[in-house]
Parts: structure tokens; C-alpha cells; sequence
């Protein structure tokens, strides 16, 4: 499941990548969609309207389809969750004044032990690492500590981050188990979730009857794979107004690396 949020604002054409997907749809589907009009920008002044992101015409049928993009996140907290990871990493470079420039390390953190701290205790323990990772020098790794939250440091295997660079790389690390009751919270909750955008998506589209409507799904959760997906919708009753879901996957390139890909959850029966 993607784990990294990053808000575009403004159109999603380019912003969020929308003209990838069209490429992708053109290419699976056989049709010629381009961009007519970017729909959704909000405005400086006055209300603005509850619009699909884009509108999109095909060069040889004239045929037009809107598409509204959404996000869907368990748990609901996520997002929050997210920031305050951002938040953590960035006190600890700062805390540690610039250390371990020499190359490249990785710090690891607990995620299980860090989604249970408070947002004033995760400030707390991204001053205390920091402060303590100041205090180190390179011949002492590896180490383990544990304070508020466990964590160790370490030189970084060659090729382990995606992009090599020097410094400390901040990673969280834990283990996912069907056991977990997070798993099945998140098993439980996240059909509603679905179901939630999909009705918030459907609101969008009440003045285009005449257009193919498309929803693209953006998923995001620590406890859930991708593959727990599909078999949710078998539980999601599609609004009248959407006429095919899609989802952005991770299309692996390598063992290591992947691209962003799609997939198609749902597509209206012709009548």
C-alpha cells in the first residue's frame, strides 16, 4: 500500500499526474483523451464550485470524460501521522547539528512504538536523538538505544536507499501480522472509507450525464497490501454517476524500485 502523502493543490493535470493515467487509459483502452479543461482550481474570491478535477475530450470520437481523484486513508489519523513523521526526522537533523556527513547512514525507529506517542512526545523524542546522535561519531556505529521510543544507527548497506546521498536517512520499521488487531480494524474500516469517497466523488459529477465519469482511487495505510483492495468492493455499493474506479498501484521495475501504475476496480455494465 503507498505510504507517502504528498498534498498538490491546483490542477491535477500535471500537479498529481493525472496526463500519466490518461496515457495509461489510451493506451489499455484504445481511445485519444486529451485535455480540455482543468475543472477544480479554487478560486480567490467568491464560491467555488464542486467540480471533477478534469475534463478531458477524445480527438477522434468528441466523446468527454470527467475524472475526480481521491484519497482514501486508514487510519483516519494518517495523514496527521504522516506530518508528524516529517516533523520527527527533521528535529533529529537538526538537533544533530549536521553529523555523519561523511557518508551515508540510516536511523530506524519502532512504527509500532512511534504511532502510539504523542505528538508532543514524538518532538520530545526527535530532540532527545538528536542531542544523542551528536554525541556519536562513525567508529562507535553500530548503536541501539531506547528512550521514548527505540531506535538504532547505522552505515548503510551500498544501495540501500533509492537515491544515495550523504547524511542520515530516517526509516520506521515494523513487522505486519494478520494476528494484529490493527489489521483487521483497518480490514474492517477501510470499505467505509471507500465508500465514503466514492459518494463525495459522486456529488461532482451530477452536472455531466452525457460524460464517461471515472473515479482514480489514491490509497494510503501502514497496515493494509494492496492486494486487501479488490475483494473490499465486492462490499461497496458504486454510485449511479460513476462509471468506472481505477486505482494507482506500485508497478514493480525491480526488487527494489517501482513505478506508478493503475488499475481498474470497476466498470459500469452497458445497459
Amino acid at each position: 500500500m503507498f505510504t507517502h502523502f504528498d498534498g498538490t493543490g491546483g490542477c491535477e493535470w500535471l500537479g498529481g499526474a493525472l496526463n500519466a493515467f490518461v496515457s495509461h487509459y489510451n493506451a489499455t483502452i484504445g481511445t485519444d483523451y486529451e485535455l480540455t479543461k482543468c475543472l477544480d482550481i479554487v478560486k480567490i474570491s467568491g464560491a467555488t464550485p464542486k467540480e471533477p478535477e478534469v475534463l478531458l475530450t477524445d480527438r477522434a470520437t468528441g466523446n468527454q470524460m470527467v475524472i475526480e481523484r481521491k484519497s482514501v486513508v486508514w487510519p483516519k489519523t494518517y495523514i496527521h501521522q504522516h506530518q508528524l513523521e516529517h516533523e520527527f526526522a527533521n528535529l533529529i537533523w537538526k538537533v544533530a547539528n549536521a553529523a555523519f556527513l561523511d557518508d551515508s547512514y540510516t536511523l530506524t525507529v519502532n512504527q509500532r512504538e512511534f504511532s502510539r506517542l504523542t505528538s508532543r512526545q514524538i518532538r520530545e523524542a526527535g530532540n532527545e536523538i538528536g542531542d544523542q546522535v551528536s554525541r556519536l561519531s562513525p567508529t562507535q556505529l553500530p548503536v541501539r538505544k531506547k528512550g521514548l521510543i527505540s531506535w538504532s544507527l547505522r552505515k548503510s548497506a551500498p544501495g540501500e536507499e533509492e537515491t544515495e546521498r550523504r547524511g542520515i536517512v530516517v526509516s520506521q520499521v515494523g513487522e505486519m501480522s494478520f494476528d494484529d488487531p490493527d489489521f483487521d480494524e483497518a480490514r474492517a474500516g477501510m470499505p467505509a472509507e471507500i465508500q465514503a469517497q466514492l459518494t463525495a466523488a459522486a456529488a461532482k459529477f451530477s452536472e455531466y450525464s452525457n460524460h464517461l465519469r471515472l473515479v482514480l482511487l489514491d490509497f494510503y495505510s501502514n497496515e493494509l497490501w494492496e492486494d486487501d483492495v479488490p475483494p473490499m468492493m465486492n462490499a461497496i455499493l458504486v454510485p449511479d454517476t460513476v462509471d468506472e474506479i481505477w486505482r494507482t498501484i506500485r508497478d514493480w521495475v525491480s526488487e527494489d524500485e517501482y513505478e506508478v501504475g493503475y488499475e481498474r476496480l470497476f466498470q459500469k455494465k452497458k445497459s
